[in-house]
């Protein structure tokens, strides 16, 4: 019986950036499993004070040559490679993603990483001999216009599907595995810039499932974001839902949707969210109203109120100790009447 296994495992060099802070990587990226490594080759424009992965100094209308060495462990089979330029972007869960290829230009973005590269090469399949390397050569064609700040993205290498059987259990097996190489392109000597945060918008789901979406306006990528949110009625004071995370890290121009919750007791009903974000010393306080429907909201009968127990719970039992109270005075009231005839 011949059962077929799906395992990916993506490698990606981790980058921790904050204001002025440079990223620290491994020269080459390796992998037992994966049997091979790949490496930058520096082209001149590379900054003397980077190394690991491509962080390059350009000028307006020059083509730089980034090439990335593969180089094959397997000393018995050729593999073959698919070698793909991305662009970078900022995950829901607050990374960044260096080899994005589906989102469109953020429209506060002057470029992207891939427009600088000719359609042919953004994708290219290389086959190396066993126990050999091979060099992928990526040019990136810089436009006349001069443009401020860090442009951002990734050279993604992934061995292509190759099966092996396992000779005890007779089962085949299929890995794939893959590996990244951020690329930054500035043309400044200090490309570094004040990040600009935003809130796009609110969204509200059934649930109620609320996120906002935050939007970086800059070409400048930082890390150690601090986000604290929080949910009140709209006019109101008391704190309905929140979260904090930290260490989020943001890549230039982008726009990511941050959840703020999921598992809460919001009916419907007018509200606000109220945003905290914090990166070193750069602040940002935003704040925005929203609407949750009554299709959206927890229905009445299931929110929660005093000690775990439901909203109509409680008002079924308010509602019977106000009838025992007009009762024992309909009594009372009886019984002095009652009273004042035996007299």
């Amino acid at each position: 019986m011949k059962v077929k296994t799906f395992t990916q495992v993506i490698l990606t060099l981790v980058l921790g950036f904050c204001f002025l802070q440079k990223p620290a990587v491994q020269a080459a990226v390796a992998n037992d499993a994966a049997q091979f490594t790949i490496s930058p080759v520096y082209p001149r424009e590379q900054r003397p004070d980077t190394t690991g992965y491509f962080a390059l100094k350009t000028r307006p209308k020059t083509t730089v040559p980034v090439k990335v060495k593969i180089t094959n462990l397997n000393s018995d089979t050729d593999v073959d490679y698919i070698v793909r330029v991305g662009n970078a972007t900022t995950t829901d869960n607050g990374a960044i993603n260096y080899t994005d290829f589906k989102t469109k230009k953020d429209p506060t973005a002057a470029f992207q990483l891939t427009q600088f590269v000719p359609k042919k090469e953004r994708t290219q399949q290389v086959t190396v001999a066993a126990h050999k390397s091979t060099t992928v050569s990526i040019n990136l064609r810089l436009p006349r216009q001069r443009f401020n700040g860090t442009i951002a993205g990734g050279i993604y290498v992934e061995r292509m599907t190759n099966a092996h059987v396992d000779t005890k259990s007779k089962l085949s097996a299929q890995n794939h595995f893959a590996m990244t190489l951020p690329v930054l392109v500035s043309q400044q000597k200090h490309p570094d810039q004040v990040a600009q945060m935003k809130l796009k918008a609110v969204k509200v789901q059934k649930g109620p499932k609320i996120s906002a979406t935050l939007r970086n306006t800059r070409p400048v990528l930082f890390g150690k974001l601090k986000i604290n949110t929080q949910i009140t009625k709209q006019g109101q004071t008391k704190v309905l839902a929140q979260r904090q995370v930290q260490n989020y890290q943001v890549a230039p121009n982008s726009t990511f949707n941050f959840l703020v919750t999921d598992h809460n007791q919001l009916g419907a009903g007018k509200y606000t969210l109220t945003l905290h974000l914090q990166s070193g010393k750069r602040k940002w306080n935003l704040r925005q109203n929203f609407t949750i429907t009554g299709s959206q909201g927890v229905p009445f009968a299931k929110q929660k109120g005093w000690l775990g127990l439901s909203q109509l719970i409680w008002l079924l039992i308010g509602f019977l100790v106000l009838l025992i109270v007009i009762l024992c005075g309909i009594i009372i009231a009886q019984n002095k009447r009652l009273n004042k005839k035996n007299k």
